[in-house]
């Protein structure tokens, strides 16, 4: 039997690298040699005890490698392949056949984040994957082809704002997730201020095009109104606070749309006036993850150079020094960290 090493999260604060058997390839499967794995902060709240999935958690969701082996009857990929790992689906359920795959029951089912023997399984040497969740990236350098996935969250939430070039936004949050989707924004030619109490982080944004940036430690509705006379077309808040949403929805404009992209920790129930909403025809729309089209877009995006990833890349570790990389994140705020097999 074939081993191989994997990194996998056996309790609260501790990452063994285990010995554990290369999977075998079912229908429709093949073997991935992962490039590089990076971190998400999900898997980062399992490490340090706010999330609770089952233990050990095989975590792994965001990556890249090359096909090694392909199953009989693989027609989409072949060896030697340099693929992203997104979502996979069935094709004829509902959900599917209305563009909608994210609802499908077979989405997740390579990169679930349940924990236990369902763990993604990314932060190892090898993984295996459906074919239709493979897709390709070109000469793309293996630690910035594994940002697709977090990449296809922005692209997905954008993409169901509806959001156009020539449209104003406003992104709270400069952390990864902020400043990607600040980036997507910028890329469709909207117009978008990204607000954040650390100005370190907004210097990033601003060394990678994003010239329109707010230091704020409060309420930042009056500053961003003198800007925006009259609100903007579209918010995303990537901070999962009940005082940043609220000023989310003071700075819209009538029909604009607010984005609640940060899940909340802890949950605060959000007071809304439906009259005002009635009135004003704002949209509140949530986004989580994203559908098939969303990761293909996001690949493309990284293998045709579209996007600069290098500011969301902060370091690399080999999986060996796993246990390094996450007491790293668990250091300071960071950006996205990888793991290289």
């Amino acid at each position: 039997m074939k081993m191989m090493k994997a990194a996998v999260i056996t309790d609260v604060g501790t990452v063994e690298v285990q010995d554990i058997p290369v999977p075998e390839l079912g229908q429709r499967e093949v073997l991935i040699k992962i490039g590089a794995a990076s971190i998400c902060s999900w898997e980062h709240r399992t490490f340090i005890g706010k999330q609770k999935p089952g233990l050990p958690f095989f975590g792994g969701h965001e990556n890249a490698g090359e096909v090694v082996a392909v199953a009989e009857g693989v027609t989409r990929v072949k060896v030697g392949d340099r693929v992203t790992l997104g979502p996979t689906q069935c094709g004829t359920c509902r959900a599917c056949l209305r563009g909608e795959d994210k609802g499908c029951p077979e989405h997740f089912q390579y990169f679930s984040l349940k924990g236990g023997d369902l763990g993604p399984g990314g932060f190892s040497e090898y993984k295996v994957h459906r074919e239709d969740g493979c897709f390709p990236v070109g000469d793309a350098p293996f630690e910035l082809a594994c940002l697709a996935e977090p990449l296809s969250c922005a692209v997905h939430a954008i993409r169901l704002m509806g959001m156009k070039q020539g449209d104003t936004a406003v992104v709270f949050g400069a952390g990864p997730m902020g400043l990607l989707n600040a980036l997507v924004l910028h890329h469709a030619g909207v117009l978008v201020t990204l607000v954040d109490m650390e100005d370190e982080r907004l210097q990033i944004a601003r060394d990678n095009g994003i010239n329109s940036t707010l230091l704020s430690t409060g309420d930042a509705v009056d500053e961003i109104l003198a800007l925006y006379p009259g609100g903007v077309d579209g918010v995303v808040t990537a901070i999962g606070s009940r005082a940043v949403n609220e000023q989310g929805l003071k700075i819209l404009q009538p029909r604009g749309t607010l984005c609640l992209f940060a899940s909340a920790h802890p949950v605060e129930p959000l007071g809304i006036d439906p009259n005002w909403v009635h009135n004003t025809e704002v949209r509140i729309i949530g986004a989580v993850s994203a559908d098939i089209q969303d990761h293909e877009r996001a690949t493309e995006m990284i293998a045709k150079g579209e996007i600069d990833l290098t500011p969301i890349m902060e370091k690399t570790f080999p999986l060996a020094d796993a246990q390094e990389a996450f007491e790293y994140l668990s250091a300071k705020p960071s950006y996205r960290v990888a793991l290289i097999p």
